[in-house]
């Protein structure tokens, strides 16, 4: 994936035909952008260009995690030379139990957003700002001081004179109603697989989950949005049955590209009809999410489109909505 990246390169990442712009979103993190890991091994501009040009076959919304590593100016360095100008995309500050890490975050996310005001004059390539991701979930911070880093963030954009939807991201029964009035975008990672769904089952699912857990939390608050920030499937690693126990009659959510074509399938084109905005999760491997693979639960690395090295993995069919795009 190194060296230099030479215009015909690019024009052949750029028309895949196996790849269809069916995706509202997609959920990214560049390779190499883990720190301190990236101040050894720093992520590259030619991948991340590369991925964005294979990115823009699928989607017009770019979702980043986080700040570090420079990977944001590099995914608008990418968006500039690959003249993306219908891409948006979804800042991402990253919140952990580390208040040096969550201090650095919020440091580079207001560099940013000079940076970009100074070039562009405008904050029109960022659909919004995440602040936070399953923060909750990991219990790294209380409900309250979350909510204080989004609104001072939203305040602190409100008294530069700029607006930008915010959000943070958590899992679809973490949120609650009095939260959902803090953010613009509830957004809530809703993941059949781990729910231990048989994937036939697992399209219809996440519909009712999301609908009867999140979007009903603002039924009557319509300034405020709904966005599935995480759903996708795995294409390997075993079996999950939930809180229950995989046995012969209790498969559970069965981990395959099998399994992957026929979510999408369920999913993709009916969630296009309806409108329903979400990311998919997501479209490359990662392989530095090994370290969180447990014996039998060997998946956290195989939830791309794509592997490691871009490639369609071998057998996934990405539906093309008979031709309609997002």
């Amino acid at each position: 994936m190194e060296g230099k990246r030479h215009g015909g390169q690019e024009e052949e990442v750029m028309n895949n035909k196996n790849l269809h712009k069916v995706f509202p979103g997609m959920d990214y993190t560049p390779l190499n952008s883990q720190y301190p890991d990236c101040l050894h091994v720093p992520p590259s501009q030619n991948n991340i260009t590369r991925d964005m040009a294979v990115m823009s076959q699928l989607t017009n919304a770019v979702r980043l995690y986080g700040t570090d590593c420079n990977q944001t100016a590099m995914v608008l360095h990418a968006m500039d030379r690959l003249k993306l100008t219908d891409m948006k995309l979804w800042v991402g500050v990253w919140l952990g139990n580390n208040q040096t890490t969550n201090d650095r975050q919020v440091a580079h996310f207001w560099e940013i957003i000079d940076n970009e005001l100074a070039a562009k004059k405008s904050l029109d390539r960022f659909k919004g700002v995440i602040v936070g991701n399953e923060v909750l979930f990991r219990k790294d911070l209380s409900e309250t001081t979350l909510l204080k880093n989004i609104t001072d963030i939203k305040k602190n954009l409100t008294d530069r004179g700029h607006t930008l939807p915010i959000a943070t991201s958590d899992l679809g029964d973490n949120w609650t109603a009095d939260m959902a009035t803090k953010v613009d975008v509830v957004m809530s990672n809703v993941h059949p697989f781990f729910a231990g769904v048989e994937v036939g089952k697992a399209a219809g699912w996440t519909w009712d989950f999301w609908t009867t857990h999140d979007v009903a939390l603002t039924a009557n608050n319509k300034s405020i949005s709904q966005v599935i920030a995480e759903v996708g499937w795995p294409t390997g690693g075993g079996n999950n049955c939930g809180e229950g126990t995989c046995s012969s009659s209790n498969q559970g959510s069965v981990a395959g590209v099998t399994e992957l074509n026929e979510f999408m399938e369920d999913w993709i084109c009916p969630s296009m009809k309806n409108k329903t905005e979400y990311f998919w999760f997501s479209a490359f491997d990662e392989p530095w999410k090994i370290q969180y693979n447990e014996k039998g639960k060997e998946w956290e690395d195989k939830w791309g489109l794509m592997d490691v090295n871009r490639n369609l993995k071998k057998g996934v069919t990405i539906p093309d909505c008979g031709g309609e795009t997002v």
